[in-house]
């Protein structure tokens, strides 16, 4: 059976669970799968049980799993929460997005948030209250937010003691990230964070985006549920998912050769003409030009250049498994991989990429020719567009995008495409096991992942970060722009954070200046649309401790024999008829007892489905 069926198989039976798991739980929005059962009218702060009813306060102390007797809300109820509101969809999701009528509540209620901020300097001076977004943001919801900024430095320690004295704030930003007592469903059990399974009428934007996102991911849904009964965490989410980074030609270059379009470069056939004209016509005045960019370990950026193979070109570690029709394998050892580097290898014997290539080490000074006007083809990050250019030696420089090189045009990728919304940003919450009012602090944070909160969190108040210019569209400020700390830390403090919180962040805001709508379009080149993973690698995949501990020794070697023999088929120092030679002293060193061990992990981890 072909993996993709598989996948597709085993995300029906996931859908199928969830849809059971939403149905079985009860609360209002239970029984049919479809449209919600209540009035329609308010619950109160509290958590929703198993018998559909809830607190006045929410939850005091335990996790949310007590049944409560307390009635409905009158009309009158001082909450605007979201439970008995919105309709499920036939999988047990939430149908749409949700729009929250704010304020979410009037009782002046307060939360403790524990957080951090990585450029605590340019904190004003009356403290992060003061910050125009985080006094909106109370006013738009009537929840007070008492914050307690940590030190990013001290966080680890801080938390211990938090966590000792049964004293975790309310709302713990990251707070999974620093539990190290247990799991995350045992700090669940114990009362430390609140199991949000219990809440989870109270996350309609979240759960939506969770539900919308698994579509096309299974492990997205194993990462929001802890397991079928369990949510521990909120991950932060990405409204605007992009790759980060791709490869741009030198459209000056060109359109000197009457070689069209960088945009019309699609295959490696077409690629490979491109570098050899730019070889021959830009090899000049004393310098050789060696137009293809690469680094001292294949790409920066994963599958960036050779994802037509679905494999990576990354040299560091044997760190890319791949699951190919139910099978695993790991990038570097497979045919893909050699019919891979017998591309690249010839390219390199063409003189397409630099001899001085195991020199261009990431985050370190190297000169690859991209500012003495003898490089071509490069891996760009769109914000170094404009220095890029303005240092080029040549002031006609001028570099365009081109999509993901593939084998054929048409070409559907297999693996290596990921999207931050496909893993979510970096940032996440918990909440603690006895705030008083879990209900209240779910929907808060749910606020951020609706479409009109998460743009207010991401962009703050009109008039600090951001205007709308004569034509109305929205633009960053002076300030904003010429800040100190910088665009993009200034953000963080004055609007959410997406490295730390859990919210929807809108991920292209640093862009909106005048001629950032260029980033935003080579980003737009950079996405494929079509992509469906059927080689990906679940990061949910659980190890047992032996395997872990098997797998760590194992990597010792293989990781060594690997980093300092892989790019050798590349240079050409290592040739390619000795392929097999070298697949046989990966599995000396213990290839196959790691492939065994990962494909016994991937098999228990899909029967969940």
């Amino acid at each position: 059976m072909k993996q993709h069926t598989r996948r597709m198989l085993a995300l029906l039976l996931m859908l199928m669970l969830v849809v059971s798991l939403f149905a079985g739980c009860g609360g209002s929005n239970s029984g049919n799968g479809g449209s919600t059962t209540n009035s329609g009218t308010d619950t109160s702060g509290g958590g929703n049980n198993a018998s559909g009813s809830s607190t006045d306060k929410g939850d005091t102390g335990d996790t949310g799993n007590a049944e409560t007797t307390d009635p409905e809300p009158a009309e009158d109820s001082p909450y605007n929460l979201a439970a008995g509101k919105y309709e499920l969809n036939d999988r047990g999701f939430p149908a749409e997005n949700y729009e929250y009528a704010l304020p979410l509540c009037t009782t002046d209620e307060v939360f403790t948030k524990w957080t951090t901020c990585y450029t605590p300097q340019y904190i004003p001076e009356d403290g992060w209250n003061g910050i125009p977004t985080w006094q909106e943001l109370e006013d738009r919801t009537g929840v007070h937010i008492e914050y307690n900024i940590v030190a990013a430095s001290t966080r680890s320690q801080n938390f211990s003691v938090l966590l000792a004295s049964d004293s975790l704030d309310d709302i713990m930003d990251q707070g999974s990230y620093f539990y190290t007592n247990g799991t995350l469903k045992e700090a669940c059990e114990e009362g430390y964070f609140a199991n949000l399974y219990n809440y989870k009428d109270y996350l309609p934007n979240y759960l939506y985006l969770v539900g919308k996102n698994s579509e096309y991911n299974v492990d997205i849904y194993a990462k929001a549920f802890y397991d079928s009964e369990t949510i521990t965490t909120l991950y932060g989410m990405v409204h605007d998912p992009c790759c980060a980074e791709g490869y741009m030609l030198r459209q000056d270059w060109l359109d000197e050769m009457g070689l069209g379009d960088a945009i019309d470069v699609v295959t490696y056939d077409q690629l490979e003409d491109v570098l050899e004209a730019m070889k021959i016509n830009y090899s000049r005045n004393g310098k050789e030009c060696f137009p293809l960019f690469i680094n001292n370990i294949g790409e920066v950026y994963q599958s960036a250049l050779v994802g037509g193979f679905d494999t990576c070109l990354i040299s560091s570690s044997l760190a890319y498994p791949r699951v190919v029709d139910g099978k695993i394998d790991f990038c570097g050892t497979t045919s893909d991989d050699y019919e891979m580097m017998t591309m690249m290898s010839d390219w390199y014997a063409r003189g397409f990429i630099s001899p001085n290539f195991g020199t261009f080490v990431a985050g370190e000074d190297y000169d690859c020719g991209a500012y003495d006007d003898t490089l071509g083809c490069h891996l760009v990050v769109p914000s170094s567009w404009d220095d890029l250019e303005n240092n080029s030696e040549n002031p006609d420089a001028r570099w365009e995008p081109i999509k993901r090189t593939r084998k054929y045009e048409g070409q559907i990728f297999k693996y290596g495409y990921v999207k931050p919304r496909d893993i979510y940003s970096y940032g996440s919450a918990n909440i603690s096991g006895t705030c008083e009012n879990i209900a209240l602090a779910a929907s808060w944070l749910d606020y951020g992942y609706s479409e009109s909160g998460s743009d207010f969190v991401s962009w703050g108040t009109e008039g600090y970060l951001w205007e709308y210019n004569e034509n109305g569209e929205r633009r960053l400020t002076e300030w904003a722009l010429t800040h100190p700390a910088g665009t993009s830390w200034l953000l963080c403090i004055y609007a959410t954070n997406g490295l730390l919180e859990a919210t929807m962040m809108h991920n292209m805001r640093n862009y909106y200046y005048d001629g950032g709508d260029r980033c935003l379009r080579a980003f737009e080149v950079f996405n494929e649309d079509e992509y469906y993973g059927e080689y990906d690698w679940p990061s949910s995949v659980q190890f047992t401790d032996d395997e872990r501990s098997e797998n760590t020794n194992l990597l010792t070697d293989l990781n060594t024999y690997f980093s300092e023999n892989y790019m050798l088929f590349l240079s050409g120092d290592k040739p390619l008829s000795e392929w097999d030679s070298y697949i046989a002293d990966m599995k000396a060193f213990g290839l196959d007892t790691l492939t065994e061990n990962y494909q016994n992990a991937y098999e228990r981890y899909m029967a969940k489905f």
